[in-house]
Protein backbone atom coordinates (compact mmCIF):
# COMPACT_ATOMS: atom_id res chain seq x y z
CA UNK A 1 0.00 0.00 0.00
CA UNK A 2 3.05 2.53 0.77
CA UNK A 3 4.38 1.71 -2.55
CA UNK A 4 1.30 2.26 -4.38
CA UNK A 5 1.12 5.93 -2.24
CA UNK A 6 5.03 6.93 -3.11
CA UNK A 7 4.26 6.24 -7.02
CA UNK A 8 1.42 8.22 -6.75
CA UNK A 9 3.42 11.14 -5.21
CA UNK A 10 6.38 10.68 -7.77
CA UNK A 11 4.20 10.59 -10.48
CA UNK A 12 2.96 13.70 -9.09
CA UNK A 13 5.57 15.63 -8.28
CA UNK A 14 7.56 14.83 -12.19
CA UNK A 15 3.87 16.41 -13.47
CA UNK A 16 3.94 19.56 -11.27
CA UNK A 17 7.68 19.70 -12.44
CA UNK A 18 6.93 19.30 -16.19
CA UNK A 19 3.90 21.51 -15.85
CA UNK A 20 6.39 24.27 -14.05
CA UNK A 21 9.29 23.56 -16.76
CA UNK A 22 6.49 24.16 -19.59
CA UNK A 23 5.36 27.31 -17.64
CA UNK A 24 8.71 28.51 -17.84
CA UNK A 25 9.54 27.68 -21.16
CA UNK A 26 6.99 29.50 -22.28
CA UNK A 27 8.05 32.61 -20.75
CA UNK A 28 11.29 32.42 -21.95
CA UNK A 29 10.85 31.71 -25.50
CA UNK A 30 12.41 34.91 -27.27
CA UNK A 31 11.49 34.28 -31.18
CA UNK A 32 9.61 31.52 -33.05
CA UNK A 33 10.66 30.76 -36.59
CA UNK A 34 8.79 28.07 -38.52
CA UNK A 35 6.72 26.62 -35.42
CA UNK A 36 10.76 26.01 -33.44
CA UNK A 37 10.78 28.24 -30.15
CA UNK A 38 14.16 30.04 -29.78
CA UNK A 39 14.75 30.89 -25.92
CA UNK A 40 16.35 33.68 -24.29
CA UNK A 41 20.10 33.12 -23.86
CA UNK A 42 20.43 31.36 -20.25
CA UNK A 43 17.39 30.19 -20.13
CA UNK A 44 18.48 26.41 -19.22
CA UNK A 45 20.00 28.42 -15.92
CA UNK A 46 16.21 29.87 -15.44
CA UNK A 47 15.00 25.82 -15.49
CA UNK A 48 17.71 24.47 -13.34
CA UNK A 49 16.88 27.08 -10.76
CA UNK A 50 20.63 28.98 -10.96
CA UNK A 51 18.83 32.01 -12.18
CA UNK A 52 15.57 34.36 -12.74
CA UNK A 53 13.73 34.41 -15.58
CA UNK A 54 14.42 38.47 -15.56
CA UNK A 55 17.95 38.09 -14.90
CA UNK A 56 18.46 36.56 -18.40
CA UNK A 57 14.98 38.71 -20.38
CA UNK A 58 16.67 41.73 -19.25
CA UNK A 59 19.21 44.33 -20.61
CA UNK A 60 22.58 45.33 -19.22
CA UNK A 61 22.91 49.01 -18.40
CA UNK A 62 25.05 49.43 -21.91
CA UNK A 63 22.01 48.16 -24.22
CA UNK A 64 19.11 49.83 -22.29
CA UNK A 65 21.29 52.86 -22.52
CA UNK A 66 21.63 52.86 -26.21
CA UNK A 67 18.61 50.98 -27.31
CA UNK A 68 17.11 54.61 -25.37
CA UNK A 69 19.18 57.14 -27.07
CA UNK A 70 19.04 56.18 -30.20
CA UNK A 71 14.71 56.18 -30.16
CA UNK A 72 15.05 59.08 -28.51
CA UNK A 73 16.77 60.34 -31.96
CA UNK A 74 14.02 58.31 -33.74
CA UNK A 75 11.35 60.27 -32.09
CA UNK A 76 11.15 63.27 -34.53
CA UNK A 77 10.39 61.38 -37.12
CA UNK A 78 7.15 60.34 -36.01
CA UNK A 79 6.41 63.91 -37.05
CA UNK A 80 7.05 62.49 -40.79
CA UNK A 81 4.57 59.87 -40.59
CA UNK A 82 6.14 57.32 -38.62
CA UNK A 83 5.86 55.22 -35.44
CA UNK A 84 9.20 54.16 -32.92
CA UNK A 85 8.45 50.85 -31.42
CA UNK A 86 10.85 49.63 -28.49
CA UNK A 87 10.73 47.26 -25.80
CA UNK A 88 11.29 43.69 -27.90
CA UNK A 89 8.45 45.11 -30.58
CA UNK A 90 7.43 41.73 -31.81
CA UNK A 91 6.24 41.20 -35.63
CA UNK A 92 4.89 38.26 -37.54
CA UNK A 93 6.61 37.23 -40.23
CA UNK A 94 4.71 34.11 -41.13
CA UNK A 95 2.08 31.94 -39.63
CA UNK A 96 4.93 30.30 -37.60
CA UNK A 97 7.43 32.87 -37.77
CA UNK A 98 7.41 35.75 -34.94
CA UNK A 99 10.56 37.88 -34.56
CA UNK A 100 11.37 40.35 -31.41
CA UNK A 101 12.86 43.91 -32.38
CA UNK A 102 14.87 46.28 -30.03
CA UNK A 103 13.77 49.16 -32.33
CA UNK A 104 11.64 49.20 -35.18
CA UNK A 105 10.63 52.25 -37.09
CA UNK A 106 7.37 51.72 -39.01
CA UNK A 107 4.92 54.08 -41.22
CA UNK A 108 2.46 55.11 -39.06
CA UNK A 109 -0.26 54.39 -41.81
CA UNK A 110 0.91 50.86 -42.24
CA UNK A 111 0.43 50.01 -38.54
CA UNK A 112 -3.44 49.23 -36.70
CA UNK A 113 -2.76 49.16 -33.06
CA UNK A 114 -4.11 46.38 -31.22
CA UNK A 115 -3.03 43.49 -28.62
CA UNK A 116 -1.38 41.17 -31.24
CA UNK A 117 2.20 41.48 -32.84
CA UNK A 118 2.36 43.48 -36.08
CA UNK A 119 2.06 42.00 -39.06
CA UNK A 120 3.82 44.41 -41.59
CA UNK A 121 7.14 45.37 -41.62
CA UNK A 122 8.93 48.10 -40.32
CA UNK A 123 11.32 49.86 -42.57
CA UNK A 124 14.15 49.83 -40.39
CA UNK A 125 14.88 46.98 -37.41
CA UNK A 126 17.69 47.69 -34.99
CA UNK A 127 19.28 44.85 -32.81
CA UNK A 128 21.95 45.15 -30.01
CA UNK A 129 23.09 42.51 -29.30
CA UNK A 130 22.34 38.42 -29.78
CA UNK A 131 19.65 37.53 -27.08
CA UNK A 132 18.98 34.06 -28.21
CA UNK A 133 20.36 31.03 -26.95
CA UNK A 134 22.18 30.29 -29.89
CA UNK A 135 25.02 27.92 -30.91
CA UNK A 136 25.93 30.24 -33.90
CA UNK A 137 25.76 34.02 -32.91
CA UNK A 138 26.96 35.09 -36.63
CA UNK A 139 24.73 32.68 -38.48
CA UNK A 140 21.75 33.88 -36.42
CA UNK A 141 22.32 37.38 -37.05
CA UNK A 142 22.39 36.54 -40.68
CA UNK A 143 19.46 34.44 -40.82
CA UNK A 144 17.12 36.92 -38.81
CA UNK A 145 18.49 39.28 -40.47
CA UNK A 146 17.29 37.86 -43.93
CA UNK A 147 14.38 36.89 -42.71
CA UNK A 148 13.78 40.54 -42.08
CA UNK A 149 14.49 41.85 -45.45
CA UNK A 150 12.73 38.73 -47.29
CA UNK A 151 9.90 40.27 -45.10
CA UNK A 152 10.28 43.82 -46.15
CA UNK A 153 12.38 45.45 -43.79
CA UNK A 154 14.05 47.99 -45.93
CA UNK A 155 17.13 48.07 -43.46
CA UNK A 156 18.68 45.83 -40.59
CA UNK A 157 20.83 47.37 -38.58
CA UNK A 158 22.71 45.35 -35.66
CA UNK A 159 24.93 47.04 -32.48
CA UNK A 160 27.20 44.63 -30.97
CA UNK A 161 28.92 45.78 -27.75
CA UNK A 162 31.29 42.73 -27.13
CA UNK A 163 33.14 43.46 -30.65
CA UNK A 164 31.89 46.96 -30.31
CA UNK A 165 30.77 46.75 -34.48
CA UNK A 166 27.61 47.68 -36.17
CA UNK A 167 26.28 45.79 -39.07
CA UNK A 168 24.12 47.50 -41.49
CA UNK A 169 22.53 45.39 -43.97
CA UNK A 170 20.19 46.26 -46.71
CA UNK A 171 18.54 43.86 -49.49
CA UNK A 172 20.58 43.65 -52.52
CA UNK A 173 23.63 45.14 -51.76
CA UNK A 174 26.41 44.35 -49.41
CA UNK A 175 26.90 44.48 -45.77
CA UNK A 176 28.67 47.18 -43.83
CA UNK A 177 30.72 46.36 -40.99
CA UNK A 178 31.93 49.37 -38.84
CA UNK A 179 33.20 50.55 -35.54
CA UNK A 180 31.56 52.44 -33.17
CA UNK A 181 33.36 55.46 -33.57
CA UNK A 182 31.96 55.50 -37.22
CA UNK A 183 28.68 57.35 -38.14
CA UNK A 184 25.77 55.53 -40.06
CA UNK A 185 22.55 57.12 -41.06
CA UNK A 186 19.51 55.24 -39.71
CA UNK A 187 16.79 56.32 -41.55
CA UNK A 188 15.49 59.81 -43.58
CA UNK A 189 18.81 61.89 -41.74
CA UNK A 190 19.06 60.72 -38.54
CA UNK A 191 22.91 59.91 -38.11
CA UNK A 192 24.65 57.85 -35.49
CA UNK A 193 27.99 58.12 -33.83
CA UNK A 194 27.81 55.41 -31.09
CA UNK A 195 31.16 56.81 -29.43
CA UNK A 196 29.41 60.35 -29.17
CA UNK A 197 26.44 58.83 -27.84
CA UNK A 198 28.36 57.35 -24.98
CA UNK A 199 29.89 60.62 -24.10
CA UNK A 200 26.81 62.49 -23.64
CA UNK A 201 25.53 62.36 -20.02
Amino acid sequence: MGAVVTEKSKVAIEGKENERKNRLLQILTYEVVDGKPIYYRGYRDVLAGKKTPEEVMGSSTLQWYLIGRIARLLFPLEEKGYLVAINEAGVVIEKDTRRALDIALFRREDVRISDKYADVPPVVAIEVDVKAEVEDSAGYIFEKSQNLLNFGVRRVIWILTRPRKVLVLEKGTEGKVLNWEDEFEVWEGVKVRLSDLLKRP
